[in-house]
């Protein structure tokens, strides 16, 4: 009896022991070839997207409302240029709001001019943004400018340009009256017999009072314009053809290079100058 009570007794020790899980024994780290050299062969395969340009450039328009930037902060879309001579602050593009609206303070002391070739005189104040419509070839660029009557104030330019190229800009002069300025360097005159283009309009602004310009240009027509906006229409300032320009805005077959900056300036005038810009909107043209 005491021998069966055994055997049993040994034959379930048996069967436990071999129910209990047994503990795996860790496994060794293994030594990846391509760790220290990822780009050795057989550890780097290069893929052809790398090396992909695309046949399409990129196009974007610009719709610069103001309302998200940072009141007395400079617009985070856009450039002002400013170097080591230039005072602190002798020239500024601040974020102000009035009630419910955002917009630019522009300031220049009119003190200092950009270190371009030919000592160029003009201007003290240049604040752009950049965009670029060369798909079609065509667009449409609106902006808001009005003139404080609170503080001192001068000449103000404002268009479209191709790089260093006015393509199409209004001038408002310190009488206050319109021009349309087309092509041209559009800071300086080049001392090459090709300033541009200025034609006059009937149209003078007032102080304190926001106006609305639009420009267009088609490089397949050949044709740039200038518009003001009074009421709800717009009025022609003027229409024409393209200024080819010595300061290379069409390449040597003849193709015209289209506008690729919104750009305001104020001349080196030596007098301190206010004005204030809004709703800069770039749109394709016939969208």
């Amino acid at each position: 009896m005491k021998k069966s009570i055994l055997g049993v007794m040994i034959t379930l020790l048996i069967v436990l022991s071999g129910c209990v899980q047994k503990t795996p024994e860790p496994e060794a780290e293994k030594d990846y070839i391509c760790k220290d050299t990822p780009l050795a062969e057989g550890c780097y395969v290069p893929s052809d997207d790398l090396d992909f340009i695309s046949p399409v450039a990129d196009e974007y328009t610009i719709s610069e409302t103001f309302e998200t930037d940072r009141v007395n902060q400079m617009p985070r879309n856009w450039l002002l240029y400013r170097n080591e001579e230039y005072k602190t602050d002798g020239v500024k593009a601040t974020i102000v709001e009035n009630g419910d609206n955002r917009y630019v303070e522009l300031f220049s002391d009119g003190l200092k001019a950009p270190m371009y070739p030919q000592s160029a005189p003009n201007p003290t104040f240049i604040f752009s943004t950049k965009f670029n419509l060369d798909q079609d070839r065509k667009g449409v660029a609106y902006a808001s400018i009005l003139l404080p009557s609170d503080k001192p104030t001068d000449s103000i330019s404002f268009g479209v340009s191709t790089g260093a190229v006015n393509t199409i800009q209004a001038i408002i002069g310190s009488d206050l009256k319109v021009q349309i300025k087309v092509g041209g360097p559009f800071f300086y005159y080049s001392g090459t017999a090709d300033g541009g283009d200025i034609h006059s309009t009937n149209i003078t602004i007032q102080k304190d009072t926001w106006y609305t310009f639009k420009f267009e240009w088609d490089a397949s027509t050949n044709v740039v314009s200038a518009f003001i906006q009074q009421g709800d229409q717009f009025t022609a300032l003027y229409s024409g053809a393209f200024h080819l320009s010595n300061r290379v805005n069409a390449l040597a077959d003849g193709a015209i290079l289209v506008p690729n900056v919104f750009r305001v300036t104020m001349p080196r005038n030596y007098t301190n100058t206010y004005a204030y810009i809004d709703d800069v909107i770039i749109e394709r043209k016939g969208a």
